[in-house]
């Protein structure tokens, strides 16, 4: 089964409706086992990487690149985590063009706005030429990037080259200029650079309330996992007796 089917099944088996948009950070979580997110700053040419184990699947996604993108990168290591055998760590980079990748791109755009979505939002809109604005109204409610929006209405011949260099630039002021938040076309502000979810945190908070481990190891992990807002309201608690 190809990636672009493998992403259609996926959404109807987490329950996720053919035209829907999805928060994939939660969905994610709420779907795969043993699974830990961490978000922090990488080199520009890595988007991101992922490892998987008997017991734990664990994925890095750079907040040096924009909110848009860190979408799409969280949907492609989801291909390379569930539908692949990992040996390692697999790092994933910008134009990296070998088989694997160009399936977990295709798996990503699928899952982020499948086709069926893209006709719905068409349909619903009443869209006969897709405008700039078309562009932007879709993409935000998508939660894609611009790239990942002009390379589909390009392969599904709704946009032309011409169109997809036009659209591809200026791409914050237009959107600011509609009135759209612009924060899915930036990378992370900086107080949102490192961040994680999943399990290791739960398990974390777990093993402190059993007595399992002691405050200055699960501070530790907290720390090494970005959560010191943890640490920062179990110490506003305390403070509050």
């Amino acid at each position: 089964m190809n990636s672009i089917a493998l992403a259609e099944m996926l959404r109807h088996d987490w329950g996720v409706e053919s035209f829907a948009s999805i928060n994939i950070r939660s969905l994610v979580y709420n779907n795969i086992r043993n699974l830990t997110v961490l978000w922090f700053p990488m080199k520009t040419n890595i988007s991101g990487c992922c490892s998987k184990t008997k017991d734990d699947n664990v994925i890095f996604i750079n907040t040096n690149h924009t909110i848009g993108r860190q979408n799409f990168t969280l949907a492609h290591e989801l291909y390379h985590l569930i539908y692949e055998d990992i040996e390692d760590f697999i790092v994933c980079g910008i134009n990296n063009n070998n088989q694997s990748e160009i399936n977990a791109d295709n798996f990503a755009s699928t899952f982020l706005m499948p086709d069926s979505a893209l006709y719905w939002f068409k349909n619903k809109n009443q869209i006969e030429d897709w405008t700039l604005e078309d562009i932007i109204k879709c993409e935000q409610h998508y939660q894609v990037s611009r790239s990942t929006m002009l390379l589909r209405l390009k392969k599904m011949n709704w946009i032309n080259q011409n169109q997809f260099d036009e659209y591809g630039v200026d791409i914050i002021r237009e959107a600011d200029r509609l009135g759209y938040d612009t924060s899915l076309y930036k990378p992370s502000p900086e107080n949102q650079k490192y961040s994680s979810i999943g399990e290791l945190i739960r398990l974390t908070e777990k093993a402190y309330e059993d007595e399992k481990i002691t405050g200055g190891k699960r501070r530790e992990i907290l720390l090494r996992s970005f959560r010191n807002d943890i640490i920062h309201n179990s110490n506003e608690v305390n403070d509050l007796g």
